[in-house]
């Protein structure tokens, strides 16, 4: 059951900056976005925590962007930078407890390598380095985190209005190396009415009402893992890192407001969070469970036509 869990956050991480790599349809390569969610508290507590009865919100604040492709030939060199940032507020402001979250940050790299063999076909190579962490302490080498992944990608139709890539993924974090598959699927309607991406576990579905307006769905599993190495918990535990995970699920609108921007807004429910400390034998330790809560996203992006 880890594992499976794993696997789905890694590849929700992966897939999440792929769109320049696979998308063929939509393509925000710069943009800024806050997500904010409503009162929640965790379950299953251990006896005496003080993290009872203690009620938090969180929000969550993005900005990315694409560096300008490189050529090599044929290959061509992608580049995104990515930061966020995760907010956490209690009702009980005083308790010092390990398991209380504060702040946490994430600064990724995203290296894209893309070469065609033929007419409709091209091999990937990526490279995803990640620092995570709260910034309590130092940091130190159990704050990156390394994805990589190499697969293809073919494009179907006359139109080549289909992009379907597969391939295997690589994650190495806190001393332990995972293997995993991947496919996504990009398409895009004869008609451009419709557009939809694929990228397990996320979804995102857009029928453009005009060429400046946008109503569909949007789904996915948000994750973070970071370090929280030296803390034990109240049976002297060692506790080596944390992980929070959210699965969002809504409907979107988006609207052109001038040229290449867009503004985005989405709404819907935070589904099955979690909130699980890891021993260093990769053990769960803790795994709280967390109240579903209504979340809201506004997002303003520079979009590619």
């Amino acid at each position: 059951m880890k594992r499976s869990l794993h696997q789905s956050l890694l590849i929700s991480l992966l897939v999440f900056y792929s769109k320049g790599i696979f998308a063929q349809t939509i393509k925000d390569v710069a943009g800024v976005s806050v997500t904010a969610h409503g009162e929640s508290q965790f379950n299953d507590l251990p006896e005496g925590s003080g993290l009872n009865g203690n009620k938090f919100k969180y929000n969550t604040y993005d900005a990315w962007l694409s560096l300008p492709p490189m050529h090599f030939g044929k290959t061509q060199l992608f580049t995104n930078i990515h930061y966020r940032r995760m907010d956490f507020s209690f009702d009980q402001k005083n308790t010092g407890h390990l398991y209380q979250l504060d702040k946490i940050h994430e600064v990724k790299a995203v290296m894209i390598v893309r070469h065609p063999i033929a007419k409709k076909w091209s091999v990937l190579g990526i490279l995803i380095p990640t620092v995570a962490a709260d910034f309590k302490s130092g940091l130190s080498s159990d704050d990156l985190i390394v994805d990589g992944i190499y697969g293809v990608s073919k494009r179907f139709g006359k139109k080549s209005n289909l992009e379907v890539g597969f391939g295997l993924h690589v994650m190495y974090s806190f001393r332990e190396f995972l293997f995993t598959p991947g496919i996504s699927v990009d398409y895009k309607s004869n008609n451009g009415k419709w557009v939809g991406q694929f990228y397990w576990p996320r979804l995102n579905v857009v029928y453009n009402l005009t060429p400046n307006t946008q109503v569909g769905i949007a789904g996915a599993i948000d994750w973070t893992r970071y370090n929280l190495k030296n803390y034990t918990d109240f049976e002297g535990r060692e506790i080596d890192y944390a992980q929070f995970s959210t699965i969002h699920a809504g409907l979107q609108f988006n609207q052109r407001i001038y040229k290449n921007f867009w503004f985005q807004l989405q709404g819907g429910i935070g589904l099955a969070g979690s909130y699980k400390l890891f021993s260093p034998g990769h053990d769960t330790i803790r795994n709280f469970g967390i109240d579903n809560t209504a979340y809201g996203k506004a997002m303003i992006t520079y979009r590619l036509k």
